[in-house]
């Protein structure tokens, strides 16, 4: 399973910020360099999958060959508390991962070094992703892949329940009164209790581009949570509208630990995914059948979550024209086919989804399709904040046991707090 969620609270190094803005600007002209023999660049990345692992390696021992230079790998494990503490003892490496959620706060404290959009061919990726890593104008990372959420169908489960799978609704509000029926039909041939119609994940990751539908605003401009916001309650609603069919469950409710095991083993019939759960059903469950599809609308438009990251240049480094040529050769066209065939993750140019034939595969077009109305996670420095005081409280709100409007004021008021502290 690809993990996207390297979080930390963003209040740990405050002494960040003068720190690295008095390292100033180590950008230098591009000399059209290529001969690096003899030079050493760091790069700082998070332990992946098997697949990710050798793909990386492949890519470091292409680079090595074809530039003389020596590539040390930094593996984190827990990788934003330990490369903030690398970045304040002035050990970071050269270049980096940023995960999209955590840019905001790379680029505000000054952890980041401009980079030239036309050296980096800024104009061959999706807007959407240039714009995720851009602050005024300027690119301080550039996208190396990206993953959306679909709708995965079980196909398998409706051909036995004789329902077909192009009967699906297409917006959740049509779900809510779809579900009970699909539920009774489930239960007539699996037994009551056994399979469930739906998945949904408790986790504002996965539920923010409810939360904005007709312009809600869940996080203020100062960073403080608004999720008890009239308008944010009635969105998110819809959730608990959702799981009062009794056709919808977490992955845990099944025994699971996260959708791709639930639908995997056949514990579910539907469920919204990224599409690097492609390959682990193609691999782990490729006796399970499965279809891909859009995500439902919601008030009338489209919308998913998008999730990406990107390779940034560390501001104080002083190998500063090898990384570019680092982060110019990994999101290349050439690169960044390599990496995306090698790991099933989606690529953020244009160029490579064609390269890679990803648009000849229709279910990971679905994915790809969504880059132009999906919502990146991504809103300022307190979002992982507010989400651990989402996850505390939402369940309350979902299971009945408290109202939606007072779970979440609680998370206003512990995100809030959490947020002040820091």
């Amino acid at each position: 399973m690809k993990v996207w969620k390297k979080l930390v609270s963003v209040g740990i190094v405050t002494a960040t910020v003068g720190l690295l803005a008095a390292c100033g600007s180590t950008e230098k002209s591009d000399s059209g360099k290529t001969d690096f023999k003899g030079e050493t660049l760091t790069i700082g990345v998070w332990g992946g999958n098997e697949s990710e692992e050798k793909s990386l390696d492949k890519m470091i021992e292409t680079f090595e060959k074809d530039t003389g230079a020596k590539i040390e790998k930094k593996v984190y494990t827990d990788y934003n508390t330990q490369i903030q503490a690398d970045m304040v003892g002035k050990t970071a490496p050269d270049v980096f991962y940023v995960d999209a959620q955590m840019y905001p706060f790379f680029s505000q404290n000054g952890m980041l070094e401009k980079l030239d959009s036309d050296k980096f061919e800024a104009d061959k990726f999706y807007d959407s992703l240039i714009d995720t890593f851009s602050t005024d104008g300027d690119l301080y990372a550039v996208p190396k892949d990206m993953s959306t959420l679909a709708i995965y169908l079980n196909t398998e489960i409706f051909e036995k329940t004789g329902v077909s799978v192009d009967d699906i609704p297409t917006s959740y509000e049509e779900y809510v009164e779809w579900l009970p029926e699909f539920q009774k039909k489930i239960d007539d041939v699996y037994g009551a209790g056994k399979v469930f119609a739906m998945s949904y994940n408790q986790d504002l990751s996965r539920n923010y581009h409810l939360a904005i539908r007709d312009d809600a605003q869940p996080i203020e401009k100062d960073g403080r949570s608004n999720l008890a916001n009239k308008k944010v309650v009635e969105n998110l609603s819809i959730l608990k509208d959702l799981v009062d069919t009794k056709a919808v469950v977490t992955p845990k409710d099944v025994g699971t630990g996260w959708n791709g095991e639930a639908f995997g083993t056949g514990k579910i019939a539907i469920m919204d995914e990224g599409n690097w759960v492609y390959e682990t059903l193609n691999t782990e469950f490729s006796d399970v059948p499965f279809t891909v599809r859009k995500m439902p609308t919601y008030k009338g438009t489209e919308g998913s979550m998008m999730f990406s990251v990107g390779w940034g240049k560390y501001s104080g480094t002083k190998q500063s024209e090898l990384a570019d040529k680092w982060i110019q050769y990994a999101t290349s066209e050439a690169g960044m086919q390599g990496w995306v065939e090698g790991t099933g993750t989606l690529p953020s140019r244009e160029d490579v989804a064609k390269a890679a034939k990803i648009t000849d595969n229709p279910d990971l077009k679905v994915h790809l399709d969504a880059w132009d109305y999906a919502t990146v996670w991504q809103n300022g420095v307190t979002l992982d904040t507010i989400n651990k005081a989402y996850q505390n409280f939402v369940p309350k709100a979902l299971d009945g046991s408290e109202s939606f409007e007072k779970a979440m004021k609680q998370v206003d008021e512990q995100a809030n707090a959490d947020i002040d502290a820091q």
